[in-house]
Parts: structure tokens; sequence; C-alpha cells
């Protein structure tokens, strides 16, 4: 089963974007943010949840149940 950490590693790596790009997409001052989710040491929270589904076009529900 895939973990919501691989799930965002896996659409950024599909759309192309370094964890720096998909920080700044999404207003977060430091891409450590974005490591820390795809290894699965922390969660976004749910605004943060809600931009990663726009920017990679995809529902909430899609990126919280891959």
């Amino acid at each position: 089963m895939s973990t919501l950490g691989k799930t965002i590693r896996n659409l950024r790596l599909k759309n192309r974007l370094s964890q720096a790009a998909l920080a700044d997409l999404i207003n977060i001052p430091s891409q450590s943010k974005i490591s820390a989710w795809e290894s699965d040491q922390s969660l976004p929270d749910v605004f943060e949840a809600q931009k990663l589904s726009q920017v990679f076009g995809v529902s909430l529900d899609e990126l919280l149940n891959k």
C-alpha cells in the first residue's frame, strides 16, 4: 500500500517538479517540509493538502487515498 509521502513524491516526479519548485508553488518557505512529507516523517495540514491537490490536478480524495 502506498503512503501519502510516496503519493506526493510520485505526483511531484510525474509533474517534473523539484522539491524546491513544489515548495514555491504551494508557498512553503523551505523544501525540507516537502522532504519530511515524502519520507513520511510528517503530514501536510489540510490547507497544504488542498494546495497539493490543486498543483497536481487531483482531488483531495485522490491525493489522500492513492
